[in-house]
């Protein structure tokens, strides 16, 4: 599937799966990669053609499977990696890519690196971490997770030395100065470019080259991400790199260019959330004009959502909180004071903002990604703790378990299945939608389509049309103009009379309630 031209990237619609929570085939309550290939054939129906495979990787999955403790296999509980091969070896016949989440910021604290690093001083794992003899003065104040962990340093009494994590306690961060790790990470991207990957996600990439993880040496990040760049041309030139990169936008600059081909879009993220919550169309398109202007081209990755926090520390303190009242207003729906724990879907106010918001994703300059069960508006379960409200299996049919496990005893089900209530799976799941025309799982159908008749979404920049109304957002590419309201009042629209609608529907030059039009002039 690699080619040497890497611009597929912008051309794909990416669809995010965790493996452990999308389908049990062995019936031991969890999902597994032979479970994956069985559900293939809906993957390839819905078209997307690059699947974002969250980490497999053998792990205690106390961090949703970050906290990886061999790069070079697969969980036991998730298959083998002759199960990874088939799985890779499926997708490709289906026209689909396979990308790899390259996890290279932190390890478990159970790898066997830190435990032989903790072991002894002398180790060259040792130089693969970063230590200090005493505790930082400025380790409280940086936590990513200021409700769960204290600071960003922890004591290791075997080692007698304290170590620095971003993350969690239990994920040491990685020195990437070292130079040994440097060839060491490039032979995990090796190895998994010759078990199947044609891309890779790479995993807290605006994290991993702090003043810290450099020390000791004149490398800087950019050089570093220069290397990788060069090392992949050479050896695989149509393997593509993908940064999730979480930063002001003065602070993004040296992301952008030939070192990653798609950035993931917070920044885009984060005025959608704005733009919905203030029912204005300003801050997206604001947004877009000033990407537009540091970019050149749409490097860009868009999401409704992750399977973390959705994360809104790129708006003003003023903008976040006009966000949480509208999408978060009980504190249980907020955590770490920057973010929300709640589903997409369970946000919006109605079918039909769901679907005017499924459209825009696919309108937005760049490539579109959907995580597993958005196309059908899952829900969220917050009963469960943190960030785990939002990672439920998915929603197959209206059997117990919702279809995600057939055969496992309902004791034996390690991922919460959402049963009850408007988004639970006897409502909302694959087998109710598929036929329903106005169902979203219909709907992404037709714009998974529509974006892959119109690939200059992804690569070419958009003009913005003057509109009457503030709640109006119209994107022009060449022919091709799409028009969302994102007022849950009628708007007026500029839209000329005689252009053929592709999709959505328009009365006139009137936009029916978070209504939207894909409109053509051929």
């Amino acid at each position: 599937m690699s080619e040497p031209d890497r611009r597929w990237a912008a051309e794909t619609v990416f669809y995010g799966i965790d493996i452990t929570r999308f389908h049990d085939a062995n019936g031991d309550g969890i999902g597994d990669v032979s479970g994956l290939v069985e559900k293939l054939d809906y993957v390839a129906d819905l078209g997307v053609t690059c699947l974002w495979l969250l980490p497999f990787f053998p792990s205690d999955r106390m961090d949703n499977g970050y906290d990886i403790t061999n790069y070079f296999d697969v969980d036991p509980e998730l298959g083998t990696l002759d199960d990874f091969r088939a799985l890779a070896d499926e997708a490709h016949a289906r026209g689909i890519r396979i990308m790899v989440d390259l996890v290279v910021h932190h390890t478990a604290s159970k790898h066997p690196w830190f435990r032989a690093a903790q072991a002894d001083p002398d180790s060259r794992f040792y130089d693969y971490y970063i230590w200090r003899e005493d505790e930082p003065a400025d380790s409280a104040d940086k936590s990513a997770f200021p409700e769960e962990e204290d600071g960003i340093w922890d004591y290791s009494p075997r080692a007698k030395r304290y170590y620095r994590h971003t993350f969690y306690e239990f994920q040491p961060d990685l020195r990437i100065a070292d130079d040994q790790l440097w060839e060491t990470i490039k032979s995990i991207v090796d190895f998994w470019v010759a078990t199947g990957a044609d891309a890779f996600r790479v995993d807290a990439a605006s994290k991993l080259f702090t003043p810290d993880a450099l020390e000791g040496t004149q490398i800087t990040g950019q050089e570093r991400l220069d290397d990788l760049r060069r090392y992949l041309s050479r050896r695989a030139p149509g393997v593509a790199l993908i940064g999730e990169v979480d930063m002001p936008r003065d602070d993004i600059e040296d992301f952008l260019g030939d070192r990653f081909d798609l950035l993931y879009n917070f920044l885009g993220n984060n005025a959608l959330y704005l733009a919905l919550a203030r029912q204005e169309a300003e801050p997206l398109r604001e947004t877009f004009r000033q990407q537009q202007r540091s970019a050149g081209t749409s490097p860009w990755l868009n999401f409704m959502r992750n399977l973390d926090e959705l994360d809104l520390e790129q708006l003003s303190d003023d903008e976040r909180q006009r966000v949480f009242d509208v999408f978060a207003s009980r504190q249980d729906m907020r955590i770490y004071g920057r973010g929300v724990r709640r589903g997409w879907a369970p946000m919006m106010k109605t079918h039909e903002q769901r679907r005017m918001c499924l459209s825009l994703l696919f309108a937005s300059p760049g490539a579109p990604l959907l995580v597993y069960g958005q196309e059908l508006g899952m829900g969220d379960e917050l009963s469960l703790s943190g960030r785990e409200a939002v990672r439920i299996p998915m929603q197959w049919d209206s059997s117990r378990s919702g279809g995600f496990s057939a055969r496992a005893p309902a004791r034996d089900i390690a991922r919460t299945a959402n049963r009850a209530g408007e988004f639970g799976y006897r409502r909302v799941n694959v087998e109710k939608e598929r036929d329903k025309p106005d169902s979203l799982l219909t709907l992404t159908r037709q714009l998974v389509r529509l974006r892959c008749e119109h690939p200059g979404i992804g690569t070419i920049a958009p003009k913005f049309p003057d509109e009457p109304s503030d709640a109006i957002l119209a994107l022009s590419y060449g022919e091709l103009t799409i028009v969302h309201n994102l007022s849950e009042q009628a708007q007026p629209t500029t839209i000329e009379h005689g252009r053929r609608v592709l999709l959505g529907g328009i009365d006139g030059t009137t936009l029916p309630p978070f209504g939207f039009a894909w409109l053509t002039d051929e």
